[in-house]
């Protein structure tokens, strides 16, 4: 059980996953005095959260607080690579919605802090009032939810050195798609070189071991998100010219490849 107390008033007592210990302190400078203090500062910092190595992307950040007049909730939160790395991270927030969007924060690692302001309420008694975090809510797109298509394997007949993918498709801000190569006829994703379409990948382990390629399509999200691909065209360059759609083939000792296919399905988390 975490609890934390401020002036003897509970503000927290809800079991948070991934959570070991906390710290409590004040912010600022402590107050020694006979006056009535207005308002308290108190401070709850995660330990670190490991997204595993199946994280894609962070997602949402959702809040269910209870927050009398006069006091305050802000939650900040910061990602690294590693988690010693988080220590040199920035926090980014302050979080003032009960739900967020926390796609921008990237790495497998993440920690998030709040902070916690009380009042004191001057009707229709005097009173001390605090802000009740009851739960708080990270979600991620995981790999492990994903749904995965796969091509054929195509015979080369050279080895490719680099790639360019472009597609037609639709995808919501709630959902990703990837496109990944293999240099081996296989369905497991980590036999697999994640590429970013538009973009000129080099493929320097796939050349050195394989003159085949086999394209996976990769599609994560809710259940209820609809992602469509239309269809996708590869370009490749190498040391021979060679058509995927057509038996023929020329030498060049500067060329491309190109292929299309098209695909449509809805993703499942």
């Amino acid at each position: 059980m975490t609890r934390i107390d401020i002036n003897r008033i509970k503000t927290i007592n809800r079991d948070i996953a991934g959570v070991r210990s906390v710290s409590f302190d004040y912010l600022g400078e402590k107050v020694y005095s006979a006056n009535q203090i207005q308002r308290i500062t108190g401070l709850f910092m995660s330990d670190p959260v490991d997204g595993t190595s199946s994280l894609v992307s962070w997602k949402d950040l959702n809040l269910v607080i209870n927050k009398p007049d006069g006091a305050d909730v802000f939650v900040y939160l910061r990602s690294a690579a590693t988690e010693s790395g988080l220590e040199r991270s920035r926090w980014d927030g302050p979080f003032l919605n009960l739900s967020n969007d926390i796609s921008d924060n990237k790495g497998r690692y993440t920690q998030f802090m709040i902070v916690l302001i009380s009042g004191f309420e001057q009707t229709p008694t005097p009173q001390g009032v605090s802000p009740v975090v009851e739960r708080l809510e990270i979600s991620y797109l995981s790999s492990d939810n994903a749904v995965r298509f796969f091509t054929r394997t195509f015979n080369l007949g050279f080895d490719p050195k680099q790639i360019l993918l472009t597609y037609n498709g639709t995808v919501s801000d709630d959902a990703i798609l990837r496109f990944a190569v293999s240099g081996f006829d296989t369905i497991d994703p980590n036999d697999y070189q994640i590429i970013e379409p538009n973009k000129i990948e080099e493929l320097s382990d796939i050349s050195i071991l394989s003159d085949k390629l086999k394209v996976m399509i990769e599609m994560i999200g809710d259940s209820d998100v609809v992602l469509t691909v239309d269809e996708f065209a590869l370009m490749f360059s190498g040391d021979q010219q060679l058509r995927l759609n057509d038996v023929s083939s020329s030498s060049s000792s500067s060329s491309s490849s190109s292929s299309s296919s098209s695909s449509s399905s809805s993703s499942s988390s």
